[in-house]
């Protein structure tokens, strides 16, 4: 049986991340469901509006690793222009958010993984089972002939997202006297419009009646995406659609739909929604549940996360001392949450968020 100190399963910014740092000393398998090796956009993609937002950007600086040109999109503007359809009111914010591929950013981040050289990567196969042993993890991988194959880890790591298989089994084997980790699961759905010309802003929309979360216009490249979080279980097409009507009547979509893609998002309560693992099975990013309540904002997380976890796996001599300091360097990232959670209420609520726009507080007046 194969066997390695570590396996992730998920290539993304967390998986990528987690995997640099370790495979400069540890023998690691990335695992990842996507074909990595077809051309940009002509397979499974992430359903991303691919924004860098300062955090993410701290923690590429820290690193030296600079965004290449190819990870671009344009445009690069720096403007939010909120849209309450609840009030009937609207205001600009400025953000300095980064217009990424978010495709091509998780390839560039892989590369930098994979030049570490005891990093092995194997793309559509994936994660289907594992039991913890004394001494390790066996893990069930399944390939694209279908078969099941059985290796044998150190450890485990599930960077694999909202829809996190390991996080499920995790969820699902733990006993009465183990805590439990709520959270609230949605339906990120997005469409792709042409567009003759690009937005000079980003779109923050509120609609009760589309979700009690947010919709979002990002411009790409000659494009516009179109974009929402609906609680899973509701009417999500029909509300979607909705929000497409809303989008195309203040103009803010008017050319064709040229794709769509959908995926299950997390949203956490706030430090107590977060799951880091257990045993020798460890989870970082959106699989820990990660992400920001009031944003959906995960690419920064991810990768701080998926770092955290490499430095203590690296430095922890016993499955215990791993989880110990993984949960003392991710301190600040859970209570973070918290405050996160606390802007939530207020975003959320459509008489606090009317009193907000109303106030004017932190937004800024556009010159014609």
């Amino acid at each position: 049986m194969e066997q390695y100190d570590l396996i992730i399963a998920g290539a993304g910014p967390a998986g990528s991340m987690l995997a640099r740092t370790v495979g400069r000393r540890e023998r690691v398998l990335l695992v990842e469901q996507r074909n990595l090796h077809a051309p940009l956009g002509s397979g499974r993609e992430k359903s991303c509006g691919g924004m860098l937002n300062l955090s993410a950007q701290k923690v590429l600086a820290s690193y030296g690793m600079g965004v290449p040109e190819r990870v671009l999109q344009s445009p690069q503007v720096f403007t939010v222009r909120a849209i309450d359809y609840d009030s009937g009111l609207e205001r600009y914010y400025q953000k300095q958010y980064v217009n990424i591929d978010r495709e091509a950013f998780d390839r560039w981040m892989l590369t930098e993984a994979l030049v570490q050289e005891h990093v092995e990567l194997r793309d559509r196969t994936a994660v289907v089972g594992f039991r913890q042993r004394s001494g390790g993890v066996e893990v069930q991988l399944r390939g694209t002939d279908g078969r099941i194959e059985k290796v044998y880890t150190r450890y485990l790591a599930g960077t694999d997202g909202g829809s996190s298989l390991i996080r499920r089994r995790l969820e699902k084997g733990a006993g009465p006297s183990e805590p439990s980790y709520p959270i609230r699961r949605y339906v990120s759905l997005q469409q792709w419009f042409e567009a003759e010309e690009e937005l000079p802003y980003y779109a923050a929309l509120f609609d009760q009646k589309v979700t009690d979360y947010y919709s979002w216009i990002i411009p790409k490249k000659g494009q516009t995406i179109l974009g929402t979080a609906i609680p899973e279980g509701e009417d999500v097409r029909g509300r979607f659609e909705r929000l497409k009507r809303e989008a195309k009547m203040s103009g803010l979509i008017k050319g064709r739909e040229v794709k769509e893609r959908g995926a299950v998002l997390l949203r956490p309560y706030g430090p107590g929604s977060v799951h880091l693992g257990r045993g020798r099975v460890f989870l970082a990013g959106e699989a820990a549940g990660l992400i920001s309540s009031s944003s959906e904002e995960g690419i920064s997380y991810a990768l701080s996360s998926g770092r955290m976890l490499g430095e203590a796996l690296l430095a922890g001599n016993s499955p215990q001392e791993a989880e110990d300091r993984y949960r003392r360097q991710t301190m600040k990232l859970r209570w973070g949450l918290s405050l996160k959670s606390m802007k939530a209420l207020m975003m959320y609520q459509p008489c606090l968020r009317s009193m907000v726009f109303k106030s004017g507080l932190l937004s800024m007046d556009m010159k014609q």
